[in-house]
């Protein structure tokens, strides 16, 4: 996390976003009214019809961090179908993530305007940030593309997401939450099958993924039920169904594994050259995380 959170502030360099430190020695944030500065074309950066931004005049507030997370990472209130897994994983967070304007300009490049209003806000209109969270996405939103490097500095750039979201969650569960790679785990894992990754809730596997530098990632998704224990989920097992994900170079697919042999895909295969796709990956890594917290409180 302290190499993620390093990047962030790299990226602050670059004059991408405020590094997290800087918004914290700031103090507080207060909205800018709507319509305000709109004679500082110099440095303003337009958001939206009737928005426009002056970076250096907004002022900084104690962030609310701690109570935003927890509502983001709240467990649902009971397990979805899996048959309506897919939209469940795509439903808008519960609370909008703060990000910055000049990020939010750069994403209405790529991404449409309406779907973004349904899952960020904008530090400097709301008044608020997550110190920790907002830096996270943002760099997992910009950071470059691993190509053409080995399959250790793929996974680099995918943990910008997994660090980002899931490794950001950790710290708000109620639930002892553990994250590790390549990794023995014996409660649903045979003996030494070791996933690519895995999150674990009071020792408990939840989530998990297996990853490639290339390849059709529907072939490498079928690793994720290969190395199960059989019995462990579906009705008579640990957990109702398990969540997990495959990768092949930039692309992702999410898969729900419900019974010996079984898995059902709930998501489209994204790619993380595409803007979109990644904005995607943050929203389903969100859910998942409420999905799994979900499925946990229902066993145990």
């Amino acid at each position: 996390m302290e190499k993620l959170d390093a990047i962030s502030r790299k990226l602050s360099q670059l004059a991408l976003h405020k590094a997290e430190d800087e918004i914290i020695k700031a103090g507080v944030l207060t909205p800018i009214v709507s319509g305000q500065n709109k004679d500082l074309t110099d440095v303003t950066s337009s958001v939206d019809s009737d928005r426009t931004l002056a970076e250096p005049l907004y002022q900084v507030v104690e962030p609310q961090e701690k109570d935003m997370c927890t509502k983001l990472f709240s467990p649902l209130e009971s397990i979805p179908d899996r048959r309506k897994l897919q939209a469940v994983l795509l439903q808008p967070p519960q609370v909008k993530i703060p990000i910055h304007h000049s990020t939010y300009g750069w994403l209405k490049t790529h991404v449409e305007d309406e779907r973004l209003q349904d899952i960020f806000d904008i530090v400097e209109v709301v008044g608020n940030l997550c110190p920790k969270l907002t830096p996270r996405v943002e760099t997992a939103l910009q950071v470059k593309v691993a190509t053409d490097v080995t399959e250790g500095m793929q996974q680099c750039f995918l943990d910008t997401f997994l660090l980002g979201i899931i490794g950001t969650a950790q710290e708000y569960l109620e639930l002892d939450a553990k994250v590790d790679r390549n990794a023995n785990e014996l409660s649903m894992t045979q003996t030494k099958s070791r996933p690519d990754y895995l999150l674990m809730l009071n020792g408990l596997l939840v989530f998990k993924g297996e990853e490639k530098k290339a390849g059709d990632v529907r072939h490498i998704a079928l690793e994720l039920i290969d190395k199960m224990i059989p019995g462990s989920v579906g009705k008579d097992g640990k957990l109702d169904y398990l969540l997990g994900y495959a990768t092949a170079g930039s692309r992702v697919l999410f898969e729900c594994i419900h019974g010996d042999g079984k898995m059902s895909e709930c998501s489209d295969i994204l790619n993380l050259e595409r803007v979109a796709d990644r904005v995607t990956l943050i929203v389903i890594l969100l859910n998942v995380v409420r999905v799994a917290c979900a499925l946990y409180n229902a066993k145990y």
